[in-house]
């Protein structure tokens, strides 16, 4: 998404909005497929590997637990390529960073709920990354069409 972006605003066209869009749609299908083939295969992925019991069990419980935040995690780098691409990384990396700074007070808080605990605070931090992104991306400023062109200054027309 991000090459793209970026090839099609240097020639002129501010498709953003239509890059994010099948960018998000393509990475949540993989992101969705994945989360349903872990924890479909959970077990058998963790026998691949020789683990004991206690372990075995421990690792089926996270790769059960952690399709919602890889399905999340899926869309917001999809969209993030959509800003890198346009030239905006900056409003990402805060996005990012509010997201982690929300996530490690939040995953300790959740402690006390086990690994299941720590994976539902990797899914809200991450569903408020999306949140954020996703509130950003609305605000692109293009014609009221959808897609506009891009003046020399870069911004949208």
């Amino acid at each position: 998404a991000s090459i793209h972006t970026a090839h099609l605003r240097g020639a002129g066209r501010d498709a953003r909005r239509a890059v994010g869009r099948e960018a998000v749609l393509v990475s949540g299908a993989v992101g969705l497929a994945a989360a349903v083939l872990l924890l479909v295969t959970a077990p058998w992925i963790m026998a691949a590997f020789g683990a004991g019991p206690e372990v075995a069990h421990a690792g089926v419980l996270f790769l059960r637990c952690v399709g919602p935040y890889l399905l999340l995690m899926a869309c917001f780098i999809a969209l993030g390529g959509a800003f890198e691409g346009s030239g905006g990384a900056p409003r990402l990396l805060r996005v990012t960073l509010l997201g982690t700074a929300v996530q490690l007070p939040l995953t300790y808080a959740c402690t006390h709920l086990g690994l299941p605990g720590v994976c539902l605070a990797l899914a809200l931090s991450m569903a408020l990354q999306c949140g954020a992104v996703l509130v950003l991306f609305r605000r692109v400023d293009v014609r009221s069409t959808g897609e506009g062109e891009v003046r020399r200054t870069g911004a949208a027309v």
